[in-house]
């Protein structure tokens, strides 16, 4: 796994924390751009985060905090309708099918039409999957039993993602879904290595959902083809 590459100008946002691809989806033209109602944006309550075992830390590789107010995502299941689902952010702007992961805070909308590309869809079923298991990891821990957690990430396993065991317990292992939740439960865990395990299980996700797709990142590395994941296969769901 490379290390990030932001490709955001000064002051502004970083549009990258893994992997942007050097070129855009092909497809690209075929992607909304535009806002969506504020009204139809779930507001996201703040509440105090201080006692959560992710307070505080940060991401070695993005030196930002891994939890922050209004960063949950708080998906509704009954917004949930494949083809009929955007991702926003929190301005209510509609966000492209992307390399790079979530970043908290977003929302799921449902939508009248069908939405016609395929990596948008894909990108808005994607976010259903890791935004509960990120709600969870990060702003849920202390909450969730180590067999909920496993439930709640089985999908991972059964698209064999994040099922190898690292040999060593440390801060720049590469975990399982098992040991990120014992290394948190350890009680001594950093913010960086669960972060890798959330980002790169969101992106294998894409590799496996996204049909052409440059993952390259600006180093010329492509994480799909170096975990020999098979670019479009889908997910099984």
């Amino acid at each position: 796994m490379t290390e990030p590459v932001s490709t955001a100008a000064p002051n502004e946002q970083p549009d990258v924390i893994i992997i942007e691809p050097t070129s855009k989806p092909k497809d690209e033209a075929n992607v909304p751009n535009m806002l969506i109602s504020t009204e139809d944006v779930v507001a996201v309550e703040s509440y105090d985060i201080s006692h959560l075992w992710s307070y505080g830390l940060t991401s070695i590789r993005t030196g930002e905090p891994i939890i922050k107010e209004g960063g949950e995502h708080r998906l509704e299941m009954d917004v949930v309708s494949y083809g009929y689902n955007l991702v926003v952010d929190k301005n209510g702007k509609v966000i492209k099918p992307t390399g790079a992961p979530l970043q908290g805070g977003e929302q799921l909308i449902l939508t009248d039409e069908y939405q016609d590309e395929h990596n948008l869809r894909e990108y808005a079923s994607i976010y259903t999957i890791m935004a509960p298991i990120r709600d969870t990891i990060l702003y849920h821990f202390e909450e969730t039993t180590r067999g909920e957690w496993l439930t709640l990430t089985d999908i991972l396993e059964n698209n064999k993602i994040k099922i190898e065991s690292a040999s060593e317990i440390n801060g720049h292992s590469i975990f399982s879904s098992e040991q990120v939740y014992d290394y948190i439960a350890d009680g001594q865990a950093e913010g960086s290595p669960v972060m890798r395990y959330l980002e790169e299980a969101e992106l294998e996700l894409k590799c496996l959902a996204f049909k052409e797709f440059d993952f390259t990142n600006p180093e010329g590395i492509n994480h799909c083809e170096e975990q020999n994941i098979d670019i479009g296969s889908g997910i099984d769901i």
